[in-house]
Formats: C-alpha cells, sequence, structure tokens
C-alpha cells in the first residue's frame, strides 16, 4: 500500500527529503511488481487520458542514519531494479508506513498545442444545492460541515467572476 503524489514537489529539510502535493492518491502496489505493471498500475490509479502520459517517478527512499535515525532521500525509478529496490526497502524499513512515490504527469506535444491554442476563459466547477441545507454533524463531533439537498447542478465559474456575475451565473 502507498501513496502517490502526482505533479508533487520535493522539499529538503533535516531529516532529508519528502513529497508534497495538495492531493495524495491512494494506490496498492503488488510484492511481485516490475517497472512496466507499475507505471500501469499508477497510470489506471490517477485515471490519465491518452493525452497524458507518466513521465517519471520518484520514491521516497528510507535509510540509516548515523545514530540509527531514518532518513529519506528521493529515488528516481528508471527500471525492474529500481522497483525491487523499493520494495525490499519498504520491507526492510516497514516502521517508516507506506510506500510514497512522487510523479510527474506530462502531456502530448498535441495536446500542449491544444492547451495553448484554447482562448477559453479558465473555469471552476462548482456544485449548486437549490433550496439545500447544511449538513451539520452532532454535537461535540466537529470536523466541519457540507452541504445537501437533491439533484445538485453543476456549473462552471469563470476565472476572476465579480459577485453580480456570480449571480447572474446561478439565475
Amino acid at each position: 500500500m502507498g501513496f502517490i503524489f502526482p505533479n508533487g514537489s520535493i522539499i529538503h529539510n533535516d531529516s532529508g527529503v519528502y513529497f508534497q502535493n495538495s492531493t495524495s492518491v491512494p494506490i496498492r502496489v503488488p510484492n511481485s511488481c516490475d517497472f512496466a505493471s507499475l507505471k500501469t498500475i499508477i497510470h489506471n490509479t490517477l485515471q490519465l487520458t491518452d493525452k497524458q502520459f507518466l513521465d517519471e517517478i520518484h520514491y521516497l527512499q528510507p535509510f540509516t542514519h548515523t545514530g540509527n535515525q531514518i532518513r529519506f532521500q528521493c529515488m528516481q525509478l528508471i527500471n525492474d531494479d529500481d522497483v525491487n529496490t523499493m520494495l525490499m526497502c519498504n520491507d526492510q524499513f516497514s516502521c517508516v508506513g507506506l510506500i510514497e512515490l512522487l510523479c510527474t504527469i506530462g502531456r502530448t506535444p498535441d495536446e500542449v498545442i491544444n492547451l495553448l491554442e484554447r482562448t477559453t476563459t479558465p473555469t471552476h466547477d462548482a456544485l449548486l444545492y437549490y433550496n439545500g441545507r447544511w449538513n451539520m454533524p452532532p454535537q461535540n463531533t466537529f470536523v466541519g460541515c457540507a452541504f445537501t439537498g437533491k439533484n445538485p447542478k453543476k456549473f462552471e465559474i469563470p476565472s476572476g467572476c465579480t459577485l453580480d456575475e456570480l449571480k447572474d451565473l446561478i439565475k
């Protein structure tokens, strides 16, 4: 079991390195995994389109530092031997937890050109709950609130939208 950090960043600190991204995606890596299978698993887990490809895969590799402190270094996975090393490290350092992979996702040249040629204003997806209500948790178990309602309507909000423009979109 592990986590993928798509298009994340590598942060260097006192304990070596760690991966950072706003969203991590859970993944299952079989013990008998090879590099091609790992790429396929990641591709399917991230639901990449035909216009996207897995460019690089990095593993957060634990190692024992002076004084038996566990530190981490970044290891790029490029072949079956690297994946085997990752699996052996995960077994050897079972105390560090799950496998963490940072993946960079590229786009095909045609997709890049397509994105550059688009002239539409960027938008953000939103859900509208008409006459909805707050879904309040029981007292003393507050972890946040959510909206509930029947038949939510999905719509797009353009970047830079003003409050009056938002009201017009909702109408």
